[in-house]
């Protein structure tokens, strides 16, 4: 069934980044559309000299209301293209849906018209990608082995670009990362693959329950010909159903009859899986003789692999698994892993003094994502693990960490706002004023073999412009400690 965007009247809400690009496209299609945001004050920055800016500036004078709206505002309308950042329970989408107009997302309008091109123009394959933790780096990773493999890929959605400009693209695959807030609007994407990579808490603040959470991530099976699966994982599985928190169910049966790519970090001969060949494979930090298998095959060695942490390794299979269901080997795809860069900030080694390692992951912005980094390094560790942490903790529970800190960190040096709250987690934690003292006291601690990992399980804008800044001035830090010459260079090596 074709999907005409002329025979529709729209209303864009929220002008973010996936709003403005909302209006910009309906706008080329010369479709009938206006937009509210919720911001009061709220105004574009538009470049004179870009055509499509003239335009919006334009619809911004004409067409955007960032007032109350009543009834007669939906009065013709059909349509509801909701950003993700607002919430479905706003009074806006509660009197939308009064007036009897649909509410979907960019993602279901993608949907909908990619699944109404012709056999002239046939639809871009399309995967998504989802997950608390990984997911922007298993799209890049993917979108980077598909295009290395002779793919005409490109990545969308949450990892930055507007998922219908990906539509314009002439990519013959279209890699989705894939956020909660974007699936809970989106009911008929076709996926070739999918994946949920992992639950833990987040975003409860906006979806309510974790059984709302993992519901919302649960809709990337609704419509997908096959899933790769974690065999380890709980809640990621297309028939697993939460009964209660920390109990699920799944059905063996019904999960045989679909098409499924397993994988995990234990020994298995199907899907892929981490298995010793040669040395005693006793621990993970005896690398040289663990290999990445597929169907009991091996594909790599861990001692091969650049990305930092087996939470790594399980993000490589994932996209592995993926590639598979694209018609790309996991034989060819695993050889242009080495040429590819990871996402700044996430589990990227910065620097290497005296074998002292120094990891930057400042986009775990929650406790989930610092305790997936804390048991990715762990088994690589041969020494201490000496953890910088700290900043805005949201209103999380930070006292949950508390057996991972026990478990796996010697020494915790925490700063910002909720800096206290680690001290009461965990007894050997140290206040420090700022990043350049936490650096230093850091590195006093620290032996050859030991890791220094920035991974806060906190937000930033208490002392920075955002993750990437703390991320940076971490990195410099580190660098004027030791008078590395960091100009053009990722991470440093220096023997002394």
């Amino acid at each position: 069934m074709s999907y005409n965007v002329r025979e529709h009247s729209y209303v864009v809400g929220g002008l973010g980044v996936t709003g403005q690009a909302c209006v910009r496209f309906l706008l080329q299609q010369k479709a009938t559309v206006k937009a509210f945001d919720t911001r009061a004050n709220f105004t574009l920055a538009t470049d004179p000299d870009s055509d499509i800016d003239t335009d919006m500036q334009a619809f911004m004078a004409e067409k955007v209301t960032c007032s109350a709206l009543s009834e007669d505002y939906f009065e013709g309308v059909d349509t509801l293209v909701l950003s993700p950042g607002l919430a479905l329970n706003i009074e806006p989408v509660a009197l939308a849906q009064e007036c009897g107009v649909e509410v979907i997302g960019d993602v279901e309008l993608f949907a909908r018209l990619n699944a109404s091109t012709n056999s002239a123009t046939p639809a871009q394959r399309v995967v998504g990608i989802t997950g608390s933790n990984g997911k922007t780096t298993v799209t890049l990773l993917l979108n980077h082995l598909l295009k290395s493999c002779g793919v005409k890929s490109i990545e969308a959605g949450n990892v930055g670009r507007p998922v219908l400009d990906a539509l314009q693209s002439d990519a013959d695959v279209v890699v989705m990362e894939l956020s909660s807030f974007q699936l809970e609007t989106t009911s008929s994407l076709v996926l070739e693959a999918a994946t949920v990579l992992n639950i833990s808490d987040d975003h409860l603040d906006r979806h309510g329950t974790l059984e709302a959470y993992i519901d919302a991530k649960h809709r990337i099976f609704n419509n997908a010909k096959s899933a790769i699966v974690w065999r380890d994982g709980e809640f990621v599985a297309p028939d697993e159903q939460l009964i209660a928190k920390g109990n699920a169910v799944s059905s063996e049966e019904s999960l045989a009859s679909k098409n499924i790519v397993e994988y995990g970090l234990g020994e298995s001969t199907t899907g892929f899986a981490i298995a010793s060949f040669g040395g005693d494979g006793s621990t993970f930090g005896d690398e040289q003789s663990l290999y990445i298998t597929f169907n009991g095959e091996k594909l790599i060695a861990l001692s091969d692999i650049r990305l930092v942490g087996m939470h790594n390794v399980l993000n490589i299979m994932a996209a592995l698994g993926i590639c598979l269901q694209l018609g790309v080997s996991p034989e060819l795809a695993v050889k242009h892993l080495y040429s590819f860069k990871s996402a700044p900030h996430r589990c990227v080694e910065v620097a290497r003094v005296n074998n002292i390692r120094y990891i930057d992951d400042s986009k775990a912005t929650n406790i989930g994502a610092t305790v997936a980094a804390l048991e990715g390094l762990a088994p690589t560790i041969q020494g201490k693990l000496i953890l910088i942490a700290g900043g805005d903790a949201k209103g999380a529970d930070i006292a949950s960490l508390s057996p991972y800190l026990t478990k796996y960190v010697s020494h915790v040096f925490a700063l910002g706002k909720d800096a206290h709250l680690f001290e009461k987690s965990f007894a050997h934690t140290t206040r420090v004023a700022t990043m350049k003292d936490a650096v230093k006291a850091a590195t006093r601690l620290a032996a050859p073999g030991d890791v220094v990992l920035l991974s806060p399980a906190c937000a930033s804008l208490d002392m920075f412009k955002n993750y990437m800044h703390r991320g940076d001035v971490f990195k410099q830090d580190v660098h004027d400690l030791h008078n590395l010459n960091s100009k053009g260079k990722g991470a440093v090596e220096v023997t002394s």
